[in-house]
């Protein structure tokens, strides 16, 4: 998710930035609006062509021609009516679960870019530290209540239980609890591998917390065993990662030498987290990389000793770069040895989910099907993915392998730099599997939507940079992993088909007697040129209905025309809207 995002954010069905409320008040917040208060939507379904439409506070076009009812649920800068805590934005990553028969949570997290943006207050965790930043907020609503609320006019406030966070405890990149920076507290974003931190430009300090959450953007919740039993992940889990290199945060000058540039791919990078929901814990999980992600994705294994999950995001702004997957081995010590029974609590939970013995798997086409993909030349220094995603002419489907560099993180006691990852090996000479090629493109890759049906391993990327959507199939994903027999394969094989290309007039959007943009004269254009197609798909996700599978899309581009939520239904068969 990118900053201007906000009325594009799927969490909360209103989002509307509210300038009071982001310091969190104990006493005193009895006039300000408390959660669910607010009943105006931001999402419109025109652009506001009528003065009643143009009210300051209300609804605009709320006459939507696919949906016959929208309510708000909560808004940004709204307060707990209790402990005064606002509800910070911008709202990304979501979901939603029962934590008893009566009560049904709601999570989101608030993107937010410290002072590259705008500061939110510190999140103070159980050891005293405090976090700016994003957020992982969740509420809480009566069940019964929530089931009729479509059905009534109430506001979403007669039905609030309560709010708070979601973990109150974080680990670094060195499996460390952070604490204070006063005692010694370390965060990968600013940290060496020595455990060294580097401050922030002096324009760049914060002033609400010791540390901040760097845009957690498409966080995910996955339940345990969701793909029958045994299979999937065995606790509770939240998957986040903190999203974009933070270069602008530092001075230009390195600590000792002003004449030096310090580059932060020197320093440890972005966090990779997993939250243990039960215990209110959330670990960095280096086994999944430290570069940067839109979306950790897990996916159906289709074998109990193992997870596999799809890796969308950035690379730490090194490009071009593979499309990623991760493949873990359930109850392994970082050796690949069975953990021990009495390893700490951090290292049982991350074995127990697959997470401290694993790798990250890049996409690799064959040398010689590149031509059939519209690649006369085979360069790892050019934007390959892009290029064949624009070329209308190019084939439909190809074949595919996700293959490991020689890559894999090592433990607590090895911390490398983030530049010493997998993030620059994806074109080097040396790294390319044999007779393939890394079918490297833009890093940003944004929601990958998985398919919810058991019988499948499968999902469709976002591809953001170009606008196109590329489906992926596993499809003979139980035989490789039995095959392995217990350890990491050597490669998964894959098919992949261009569901919707890049190119101007790929897809058919229906907008009914609705879905003017703004810019005048009834225009339905995508972007600024006329160009009719997807932009910047961001926001994704597959619902499976009882009569179709549908991929619901966001755009997010900063286009001044405005951005669509599109739901497009695709053929299971041709994997084509």
């Amino acid at each position: 998710m990118t900053l201007p995002a906000l009325s594009r954010a799927l969490p909360l069905a209103a989002a509307l930035l509210a300038t009071t409320a982001l310091t969190a008040f104990a006493d005193g917040h009895a006039s300000l609006v408390k959660i669910g208060e607010t009943t105006a939507l931001v999402a419109e379904a025109s652009t506001a062509d009528d003065p009643a439409e143009l009210e300051s506070g209300a609804s605009a076009d709320t006459d939507f021609p696919f949906i016959s009812t929208m309510k708000a649920l909560a808004t940004v800068g709204e307060v707990d009516a209790e402990t005064g805590m606002a509800l910070t934005g911008w709202p990304d990553g979501h979901a939603a679960w029962l934590t008893d028969e009566a009560t049904l949570r709601i999570a989101y997290q608030s993107e937010s870019y410290a002072t590259m943006s705008t500061e939110t207050y510190g999140w103070e965790m159980t050891s005293g530290v405090k976090f700016t930043g994003s957020h992982l907020h969740y509420i809480d609503y009566d069940r019964a209540a929530m089931a009729e609320f479509l059905g009534n006019d109430d506001a979403a406030s007669t039905m609030v239980k309560g709010s708070g966070h979601v973990f109150s405890t974080i680990y670094n990149v060195f499996g460390d609890e952070v604490l204070p920076k006063s005692e010694g507290g370390v965060w990968g974003n600013q940290s060496l591998p020595t455990g060294e931190l580097v401050d922030f430009a002096p324009d760049r300090m914060l002033s609400n917390g010791d540390f901040f959450f760097q845009s957690f953007c498409g966080s995910f919740y996955e339940q345990p065993h969701k793909w029958g039993a045994g299979i999937g992940f065995e606790d509770h889990v939240y998957m986040m990662a903190e999203e974009w290199k933070i270069s602008t945060m530092f001075n230009k000058g390195d600590r000792d030498n002003p004449d030096m540039v310090w580059e932060p791919n020197d320093g440890m990078g972005l966090a990779s987290i997993v939250v243990d929901i039960a215990n209110e814990t959330a670990y960095t999980v280096p086994a999944l990389g430290q570069t940067g992600y839109e979306k950790i994705m897990p996916v159906n294994p289709q074998n109990s000793d193992y997870v596999v999950m799809v890796m969308s995001g950035y690379n730490h702004d090194e490009e071009p770069a593979a499309l990623k997957i991760y493949v873990g081995v359930k109850g392994m010590d970082v050796d690949g040895a069975p953990i021990a029974s009495n390893a700490n609590a951090r290292d049982q939970f991350l074995a127990r989910n697959g997470l401290l013995y694993g790798k990250l798997y890049g996409m690799a086409v064959a040398n010689d099907d590149y031509a059939a993909l519209g690649i006369d030349t085979i360069d790892t220094s050019e934007k390959m993915l892009d290029a064949y995603m624009t070329d209308a002419g190019a084939a439909e489907s190809f074949e595919a392998k996700f293959v490991p560099t020689s890559y894999q993180w090592a433990g607590w006691d090895t911390p490398v730099a983030v530049k010493d990852t997998e993030m620059m090996l994806w074109g080097a000479a040396d790294e390319q599997p044999a007779g393939h090629t890394y079918f490297v493109g833009d890093s940003k890759v944004e929601h990958p939507m998985v398919d919810p049906d058991p019988a499948h391993t499968r999902w469709v990327y976002n591809l953001t940079n170009k606008g196109g959507l590329l489906s992926i199939t596993l499809p003979d994903l139980a035989f490789e992993l039995e095959a392995a027999n217990g350890d990491l394969p050597a490669f998964l094989s894959a098919d992949a088909i261009r569901s919707v290309a890049a190119i101007d007039g790929a897809m058919t959007l229906d907008v009914a007697d609705k879905g003017v943009k703004h810019g005048g004269e009834g225009t339905h254009a995508t972007w600024e040129d006329g160009r009719a197609q997807i932009v910047a798909p961001d926001g994704g996700y597959w619902v499976k209905a009882s009569n179709a599978d549908v991929l619901v899309i966001d755009e997010d581009s900063g286009n001044d025309l405005g951005e669509r939520k599109m739901a497009v239904v695709i053929d299971t068969d041709t994997m084509k809207p």
